[in-house]
């Protein structure tokens, strides 16, 4: 009954906030319609904060074109202005949530060649590098990504250009250029996540790269110390990366071993993973603990049934 009553608070806080945003939205569709001049352009009394205002909201109702013709009114309009970066870095944004990654690398370029002392010219560089690495330019990506470590060695996303080069290189088929970077960035951010981060990418290479041994071995020293905040792994993935290494390295027996040691829950689903390596096994006695663990899981989830409305029960659990 709690639970029934959280949901139905949360759904009316939904509906509420959808509602709101929809006011102040329809609220600026109906000033754009009303302030138009006769060649059809925004109407030039409108203010750069206005166009700022009405772009923000078009933007946040992913209402990318409207977003886009206030923005470029500020840089067309008011091209001193203080908002002029920031009109240009949410157009690349715009481009970029679209998925239209050409456009949003051209612009975050033009930010960053115009802008390079304001926090956006920082982020334009940054942006047009991972526009790169979502085009499948890792290479270019990674020459980005140490332009702006060059520029800005004390820039907000001076440790994700670290990780994001590593990821540039090994999408690039560059696993040496990789490497070289995973020794970099663990040397300058020993002791943080950063480096963690960094290890888990030199997993994830190994495992790239079929390198089964040296797998194992990093899995091992990730899995030898706490995970710090921040980490973009997790216990877990990592006994599974590490049985994963050990099956296809011939060691069916230890990977065996630790796949056992991942719980396998409602909520765990590198345990469901495991569960599925068990239970195809050679070995009748791995199999069977296979078919102990499902069997486990399934008895939650039917006992995890009555805690939904009745109508959904099934839907949701299954």
């Amino acid at each position: 009954m709690v639970n029934l009553l959280i949901l139905a608070v949360g759904l009316t806080s939904v509906v509420y906030s959808q509602g709101s945003s929809d006011t102040v939205l329809n609220a600026v569709r109906s000033s754009d319609r009303t302030e138009r001049a006769a060649n059809g352009k925004l109407a030039p009394q409108i203010t750069a904060a206005e166009h700022m205002r009405r772009a923000t909201v078009y933007m946040a109702n992913r209402a990318f074109a409207p977003a886009r013709e206030h923005w470029q009114a500020v840089i067309d309009s008011f091209p001193n202005d203080v908002n002029v970066p920031a009109a240009l870095y949410g157009i690349a944004r715009s481009y970029y949530q679209e998925r239209r990654y050409e456009e949003a690398r051209e612009t975050y370029e033009r930010l960053a060649h115009d802008y390079p002392q304001t926090k956006e010219g920082r982020e334009g560089l940054n942006f047009s590098a991972s526009s790169l690495l979502r085009m499948g330019r890792g290479a270019e990506a990674a020459e980005r990504y140490a332009e702006y470590i060059g520029k800005y060695p004390d820039g907000e996303r001076i440790d994700t250009a670290h990780l994001n080069i590593i990821d540039g290189y090994r999408e690039a088929g560059r696993p040496q250029d990789a490497i070289a970077w995973i020794n970099r960035t663990r040397e300058k951010f020993a002791g943080t996540a950063t480096e963690t981060n960094a290890i888990f990418a030199r997993l994830r290479l190994d495992i790239a790269l079929g390198d089964w041994q040296h797998g194992v071995q990093t899995a091992d020293e990730l899995l030898s110390k706490p995970l710090p905040v921040g980490s973009n792994t997790n216990a877990d993935e990592l006994l599974y990366l590490k049985a994963h290494s050990l099956e296809r390295a011939g060691r069916v027996q230890d990977a065996s071993r630790i796949y056992l040691m991942i719980p396998d829950n409602l909520n765990a689903y590198y345990g469901e993973l495991a569960t599925k390596r068990l239970a195809a096994s050679a070995d009748d006695g791995v199999r069977q603990r296979a078919s102990d663990r499902a069997r486990s899981v399934q008895v939650s989830i039917t006992a995890a049934a009555t805690d939904y409305p009745a109508p959904y029960g099934l839907l949701i659990v299954s």
